[in-house]
């Protein structure tokens, strides 16, 4: 499906360029550390053509290099490690400095001093390992192996870890601080934009979007990972294409000696509190079962040159629980209503009754009318009145045969039920079940000092095995492969060509299949044999009140398919104290999926079609099994959808001068060039809108709506080389940095940048909608007055499909314009700088404090109708002119004559039976926009215009272990302004709100974000007790005692965040086309404490501090209040472990961990919707409950 021929020529610039440098350039590989240093004798003279020596004390591996004419030496692509450094010269004695570790992506000097002697005598240097990172300008956080495989974590995910930075918050709407996910926002930046690296190739894959989760196509075994590093301010121009975050992981690799482990990780509801809501209506803790174990191995296959790691690791998830819900009982199957009870508006039981609609379904229908309503002051008729059924049973004679047999596939009651409504009259036992698999093989391989060459495959399994109780299950399957090679070649000691490629694949199918043929119920053929589709699938059957007849995703197999390649090549040369760095870097995405939908047809059936009132249906009144029995859906729709095939690009060139001007000052100066290509659709399955082209097409004037006008606004069909946006080519994108060491232990820094944020159109689905289509079912044409099509005949007058090309320039005319077009348009920019001084104020310990700032223009406000130019929506002066009901009135619709034959006119050009506009009537609205042709505001792309604003004090701290105690940690200050917090894709509900409410006004949307949190403090910590064999206290106890009491270890992971903004909108929208948010009338941030509120003694806030806005008016409510905020976090995580050391190599870890160990609720969101019942309460928790986690891990 991908032959080389498709991807060769689109890579081929970025190694054809890398090609041209000539021999004496080098590289740095984005995750290997950089050692830099002079060389000075006892008097400060410069030690010219010195040997350097650096030897992975692991591996052997050693790398060796000559200090220049100024005595100055460089290594600029160590894999992070701990190594030994040794420095020879003619003429002075050989010095040997052990045990310096050096972390991921880190850069520090590190100077020696010789001693006149002869090069046999060797004098060893002890020292702390450097802790000051003395050449960069960026903001960076490393967390270290031990971090990684000692503390609690949640499903043993690293992610979590990433809160250890600086500025990286728990978004709105999130749990605690130690997640599994990755969805985060760093340095102001919206949720889900960082990128993840593993070994210095990219792991994530577009699709996640920007304002969504990072799409983290795998997360690797704790057992894997080495150590990380997240970067968010001022980073080099090696990187970009991203919000501001990268994250590099570096995954571990063989050494000389075989080392690996094994693990075994349980949790239990036994070690969990309960959730504080169930635990105060005195319901019972889930039951659950996790299991979770592995283990890995690496050693040599050649000492010094052949390496190998492998790991494994399975996941057991069963979570057996009871199944409630309601299903039809044996009289309601018969159409006997008459033991079927409700509440009426005053909370008494009665009946529910339930009325003739006079449905179509049997012929001869029995004879059957609606009385008419009158209006007692000008006679019109206002409502129609049904008849009640007799006894409150309908006649066998009226039931649906279909409808009749299909009912009968629900299962019978389990039990009675309510005393009154019989709701929850069924409950089964089920197991949900999700085991996961993971995989990574790593090979390195070392020619020779010169030449490297590194493999790794990783894979990903998960099944989520989601059972049913009705029909038959489903699974969910999620499949990531990637494989990547590196392979660095070091032709001279100041030259380094590191090239790399890899490839992601991700798998993700849902497998559905009914053990029932719907055409044996009578379904009829045109809907079950859809020729979208190849396979039966049963019709989705939903209810207002009962449960649907499939319980979750009915009822087609679907697939997303996505490939991501990705082709890198790096060059670097050391010219004197210039450190050039020369690269390229092409990503190619193909994004496959076919997601059919209902392709049987989805049914909605409610209690109005059997309730008294046609227009005004009481509460009590009708019954959904009724209306489905009689055959008659509120609503329905068969989807028609071809699988889609989508292609897209980024590519992006770099510059990076590290100048060390001197001893003290290093410069960094970059300059980096990206641009995207947006996707291409492999079937040619797209159309895109010229809203200046004239259609020819001149609708005459019919009645004081339509005055006459010629139609602008055309669709061009899309070619294979057609995108679904113009590329932008502005993005240049330059860095500038500085270090100045004050001395070996203080550092100043600072840097400014230019960044672009995630390309939109590189990171959704597109499908194109001329293609696509949900046809509708339409079971009345005069508001259930009347019935139109039945369940064996939902097409009265044919079945037409998607409209695809036939149309030509008139494309969609007649339905609402996805509007995919070829609009300009340009990535989010990202203007990021910083300033700050880190200083080591002990052997062990350093504290960093960063001024940390950004501004984010051109940002997407994911808002349909914010269309550049061409939005399609009302304005405010015919919003306000006719109002809500006048918008919504009926008039002449001058468009039938196309769609429909009407006398007089020409033939139709148009055969879609199922568009509004073949009604003699339409919405007064559709007519008012200005492009009428289109009812409906535009999809498609969005707006380029939200805007940000960061502003952050930022301190960081860190001990190395030193007397057993080692901590990480940070505190934010920061206060960050926006005007929309949504993105690309914005799957987390809270930074939905406050959509624009004057769309011609988008300034006033400009308040504190939804992401917006003041303080933040974050830290770990580890601490080894001072008892037991080789300890404080103990230090030559016995073994035996030692067994007991020797070994413990402490870890806590404390997170204490302040909570987000709130916002409020109102419950019923009236705003044709935009958002509406309340008046302000008070103060609304005088509620009651929290604990008042969970209580359900007081609201959260002070809700008559609002009112109702006029009809089409703005409420005057900001889109975030400042100082009203949800509940915070106050999270503590807490580990003890005891190590059983076996021998010098070999020990056991046997931990307890706990999750939210002081089991404190993070209390959700209060309802925010003006004028519903729920406006100010809190009625869940968005943390977990207090969960514990028992370990054992076998190390050698």
């Amino acid at each position: 499906m991908y032959h080389p021929r498709h991807w060769i020529p689109s890579v081929a610039p970025i190694f054809v360029v890398a090609s041209l440098f000539p021999p004496s350039m080098a590289a740095q590989a984005t995750y290997t550390a950089e050692l830099r240093g002079t060389v000075t004798d006892a008097s400060g003279a410069l030690v010219p053509g010195a040997t350097v020596t650096a030897t992975n004390d692991e591996t052997k591996v050693l790398q060796t290099r000559k200090t220049d004419e100024a005595g100055r030496y460089l290594f600029n692509a160590l894999p992070p490690a701990s190594y030994t450094i040794r420095v020879e010269a003619s003429g002075f004695k050989t010095l040997v400095r052990p045990n310096v570790v050096l972390r991921v992506s880190f850069q520090t000097d590190l100077d020696f001093s010789l001693e006149l002697g002869q090069v046999t005598q060797t004098v060893e240097v002890m020292g702390a390992a450097p802790l000051v990172n003395t050449v960069s300008a960026a903001l960076g956080t490393e967390v270290t192996n031990r971090y990684i495989t000692e503390m609690p974590l949640l499903d043993r995910q690293i992610t979590g870890l990433a809160f250890l930075a600086p500025g990286v918050t728990s978004v709105a709407g999130s749990g605690v601080g130690t997640l599994g996910g990755t969805n985060f926002a760093s340095n102001g930046q919206r949720n889900g934009t960082a990128e993840f690296r593993f070994d210095g190739v990219l792991a994530t894959l577009p699709e996640g979007g920007e304002g969504g989760n990072t799409f983290l196509s795998y997360k690797p075994s704790v057992e894997d990972i080495q150590e990380f590093k997240l970067q968010n301010n001022s980073f080099s121009a090696e990187y970009g294409s991203n919000g501001g975050t990268v994250v590099n992981i570096v995954t571990k690799s063989g050494a000389n000696q075989f080392h690996g482990s094994g693990f075994y990780f349980f949790r239990r509801p036994a070690l969990d509190a309960n959730d504080f809501f169930a635990n105060r209506s005195g319901e019972p803790k889930g039951a659950y079962a996790h299991d979770q174990y592995g283990g890995s191995l690496g050693g040599p296959i050649r000492k010094q040159k052949t390496f190998f790691f492998f790991d494994l690791e399975k996941v057991r998830d069963t979570s057996p629980g009871t199944f409630t819900t309601t299903v039809p009982t044996a009289l309601q199957r018969t159409g006997n209503f008459s033991q079927t009870y409700t509440y009426d508006d005053e909370g008494n039981p009665v009946l529910q009754q339930i009325f003739n609609p006079c449905p179509i379904t049997v012929n001869p229908a029995p004879p059957c009318s609606l009385s008419p309503v009158l209006d007692p002051s000008s006679g019109e008729v206002t409502d129609y009145n049904r008849q009640a059924f007799a006894g409150n049973v309908i006649p066998p004679s009226m039931i649906d045969p279909i409808a009749q047999k299909t009912i009968s596939l629900f299962p019978m009651p389990t039990g009675p039920g309510d005393p009154v409504t019989g709701y929850n009259n069924f409950s089964k036992k089920l197991v949900y079940a999700s085991p996961t698999y993971r995989l990574d093989g790593r090979i390195d391989q070392n020619f020779s000092e010169r030449s490297r060459l590194t493999g790794r495959f990783s894979m990903h399994r998960e099944t989520d095995d989601v059972p049913d109780p009705f029909l038959a299950a489903y699974k969910n399957v999620f499949k990531t492969r990637q494989i990547a090679l590196e392979h660095s070649w070091t032709p001279s000691p100041s030259l380094l060509w590191t090239n790399r490629i890899s490839f992601i694949r991700y798998f993700n199918p849902t497998l559905y299949s009914s053990p029932v043929d719907p055409l044996t119920l009578g379904w009829p053929s045109i809907l079950i044999l859809n020729p979208w589709y190849e396979k039966k699938a049963f019709p989705d059957i939903g209810f207002s009140n009962y449960q649907g007849l499939v319980t979750d995703l009915c009822c087609t197999t679907s697939v997303e398919a996505d490939n991501q390649w990705m082709f890198a090549s790096l060059v670097n040369k050391v010219i004197r104290s210039h450190n050039f760095k020369l690269g390229g870097e092409r990503r190619i995405y193909f994004n496959n999926f076919f997601q059919p939908g209902d392709t049987s047809g989805g049914f909605d059936f409610g209690p109005d079609i059997t309730a008294q009132s046609v227009f005004n249906a009481a509460d009590f009144q009708g019954n959904d099994l009724a209306s489905f029995l009689l055959g008659w859906a509120d609503d329905g729709g068969v989807g028609a959808v071809p699988a889609v095939a989508n292609k897209s690009m980024e590519t992006s060139f770099f510059g990076q001068d590290e100048w060390k001007v001197s001893q003290r000052l290093t410069l960094n100066l970059g300059l980096r060039y990206e641009w995207s290509t947006p996707y291409t659709e492999r079937y040619n399955h797209n159309q895109f809108s010229c809203f200046s082209c004239d259609s020819g097409i001149m609708v005459p004037a019919l009645g004081p709506d339509w005055p006459g006008k010629e139609i602008f606004g055309t669709s061009i069909l899309a070619s294979s080389k057609q995108r679904h946006a113009n590329p932008d080519y502005s993005n240049l994108a330059p860095r500038l940095g500085f270090a100045y060491r004050l001395n070996d232990k203080t550092v100043v820094r600072g840097g400014a940048g230019i960044y672009y944020g995630m390309n939109y159109a590189t990171n959704w689905q597109y499908g194109g909608q001329a293609w696509n289509k949900n046809i509708n079912i339409i079971f009345s044409k005069d508001g259930n007055i009347t019935q139109y099509s039945t369940l064996e005949n939902p097409f009265p007058v044919g079945f037409v499909g998607p409209q695809q090309g036939r149309y030509g320039p008139l494309t969609l005319w007649g339905y609402a314009n996805g509007n995919h077009n070829s609009l300009e348009f340009r990535n989010g920019t990202i203007y990021q700088w910083n300033f700050g001084i880190e200083r080591q104020v002990s052997p062990s310990t350093l504290i960093e404090v960063n001024y940390s700032a950004n501004r984010s223009t051109h940002l997407p406000w994911n808002f349909k109708p914010l269309l550049r130019g061409n939005r399609n929506y009302i304005s405010v002066a015919d919003r306000q002119k006719w109002g809500s009901s006048g918008l919504a009135e009926l008039v002449p619709n001058p468009f039938q004559y196309l769609f429909t034959q009407v006398p007089g006119m020409p033939v139709p050009i148009f055969n879609e039976p199922d568009s509004i506009y073949n009604d003699s009537t339409i919405p007064r609205r559709d007519l008012l926009r200005p492009f009428p042709q289109f009812p409906g505001v535009f999809g498609g792309l969005p707006f380029f215009a939200a805007t940000g604003s960061y502003n952050s004090l930022q301190v960081r701290f860190e001990r190395r272990t030193s007397h057993g105690l080692s901590f990480t940690g940070n505190y934010t200050f920061s206060k960050f302004i926006s005007t929309s917090d949504e993105g690309a894709n914005a799957w987390i509900g809270k930074l939905q709100g406050g959509a624009p409410q004057d769309l011609n006004n988008l300034a006033a949307e400009k308040s504190i974000s939804g992401n917006d949190t003041p303080h933040r403090l974050a830290f770990a910590v580890i601490y080894e007790l001072p008892f037991g064999r080789g300890r404080l206290l103990g230090r030559n106890m016995n073994r035996g005692l030692d067994a007991v009491i020797g070994g413990w270890r402490v870890t806590t992971f404390t997170t204490l965040q302040t909570g987000q903004p709130i916002d409020v909108r109102t419950s019923s929208n009236h705003v044709t086309d935009g958002s509406q948010r309340p008046n302000l009338t008070g103060h609304p941030c005088s509620g009651a404490s929290v604990d008042a509120v969970v209580d359900g003694n007081a609201k959260y806030f002070n809700i008559s501090a609002f009112s109702k806005p006029a009809d089409q008016v703005d409420g005057s409510a900001p889109r975030y209040f400042s100082d009203c905020r949800v509940p915070g976090i106050h999270n503590l995580d807490f580990g003890i472990a005891k190590q059983f050391r076996i021998s010098e190599r070999m020990y056991v870890d046997a931990r307890g961990e706990f999750f939210n160990f002081l089991n404190t609720p993070r209390f959700n969101y209060p309802g925010t919707s003006f004028g519903s019942g729920s406006f100010g309460t809190i009625s869940s928790q968005v943390n977990g409950s207090r969960g514990g986690q028992i370990g054992f891990r076998f190390v050698f």
